[in-house]
């Protein structure tokens, strides 16, 4: 393989694991940070920007020199990423490389193997999409959970989430007493709680989405990294 792509595939999954961390980070914090929406574009569009000078090599081998000048300053060659089987010689056309199944067959019927419209490789359109996009955009996946706090008077002793201790004393003409929102008094036989339970709801941030759909953010980004990368390797095996 290219000794600089290889170095490029090398920085690709640097950046990811810059990402996993960054991702990491934000969910403990319940934010969303620019520097995880910078990665997150940077490890798409590097590896959509290696798919492209993987083909490029091939074309450049096979295809340019039997160009003309004129179609030389006009060509633009891109790694095809297609979800309809027809469009994949269209855009190899593009590419002036229109021949390509009848020159090399092993190589077409390689790429027409990975194409979204194989179940296996959908994960390809997403990645064509996203490293288009200007300004990623992210949102939390959320998980509720509910938590039930316990209270006694032996050695007045009172167990609370950390998260949101929620233990307050209202004063006025009677002293109440609060424990997760929930009114409770003092007796004999431990602290009891005047309504059902002692129950708070803690909302967690689990994983980050790109806006508007169900794509894990962490889960795309491997994807690209790991399958992407073998791809750009076979590619390199045709040549």
């Amino acid at each position: 393989m290219d000794k600089d792509i290889k170095s490029q595939i090398e920085r690709a999954k640097e950046l990811f694991q810059e990402l996993e961390n960054s991702c990491n980070s934000d969910l403990a914090s319940q934010k969303v940070s620019d520097k995880t929406k910078n990665l997150t574009q940077e490890v798409l569009l590097k590896i959509r920007h290696l798919l492209d000078q993987s083909i490029y090599k091939f074309f450049e081998k096979n295809y340019l020199p039997k160009l003309t000048q004129q179609e030389i300053k006009s060509v633009k060659v891109y790694f095809p990423i297609v979800t309809k089987k027809e469009d994949l010689r269209s855009i190899l056309g593009r590419s002036k490389m229109s021949t390509l199944e009848n020159d090399f067959p092993d190589f077409y019927n390689f790429l027409d193997s990975i194409q979204p419209y194989n179940n296996n490789y959908l994960w390809l359109k997403m990645l064509a999409d996203f490293s288009a996009e200007k300004h990623i955009r992210l949102t939390p996946q959320t998980k509720k959970e509910t938590k039930t706090m316990t209270a006694k008077t032996e050695n007045v002793s009172v167990t609370m989430p950390i998260d949101n201790p929620n233990f307050s004393v209202h004063q006025g003409s009677n002293c109440q007493v609060f424990i997760g929102g929930v009114p409770v008094r003092f007796t004999n036989q431990g602290i009891m709680p005047l309504s059902p339970g002692l129950k708070t709801e803690i909302t967690r941030w689990i994983s980050f989405l790109f806006e508007n759909t169900e794509i894990n953010v962490l889960w795309l980004c491997k994807k690209a990294v790991n399958d992407g990368s073998k791809i750009i390797e076979k590619v390199f095996d045709f040549l």
